[in-house]
């Protein structure tokens, strides 16, 4: 193996060691827990393919990569499986006492707020909030000009300001989170 060879392989270990668990951490909320390991396979196999054209830091690039695996699978599907389990399991930890109760009530109630954004704000706050990417590096992800990025952002943190819907203060939303939801 050459140098520049061993120099590459170098980088994508560190690449992997690195961000691996950041882009495990994106697609974990998009699919399914039986396919985060799938899709990161897919994922690193691909910027392996093409390790000499992936920028650095590499991140930007594996989670858009990541985005791209997703939208080939069946994503919806999967993700309102994977919200329902979290939401039950939220439920079964706020049983003990009070407290608990309270704090399941308020994450159910911000994840159905979030939920009821549009999926493209919804997304732009996650790429940011979630996977700690920049607005110029989360634009990039979702194939948009930083501009637009940051006025959706904008948008949504906005419509989180806002007093929530009615429906959303109700105990049986009309928009629930197995819906159509995250």
């Amino acid at each position: 193996m050459s140098t520049s060879e061993d120099a590459q392989e170098a980088a994508f270990s560190e690449a992997w060691r690195r961000d691996g668990p950041r882009v495990a951490a994106y697609v974990r909320r998009h699919v399914g827990p039986d396919d985060v390991q799938d899709v990161v396979a897919e994922t690193f196999a691909q910027a392996w393919r093409r390790w000499d054209v992936v920028p650095e830091p590499p991140i930007g690039w594996l989670i858009a990569t990541a985005r791209k695996v997703i939208g080939n699978s069946r994503r919806s599907a999967r993700r309102r499986t994977a919200l329902h389990d979290r939401l039950a399991l939220l439920d079964r930890a706020a049983r003990p006492g009070a407290d608990a109760g309270m704090v399941a009530t308020e994450r159910v109630t911000a994840l159905e707020a979030l939920a009821a954004l549009p999926d493209g704000q919804r997304e732009a706050l996650l790429l940011v909030a979630w996977d700690g990417l920049t607005p110029d590096a989360a634009a990039e992800v979702l194939g948009i000009r930083p501009g637009t990025f940051r006025v959706r952002a904008h948008r949504a943190r906005a419509a989180l300001d806002r007093e929530p819907p009615a429906d959303l203060r109700a105990a049986s939303p009309s928009r629930p989170l197995t819906e159509g939801g995250l």
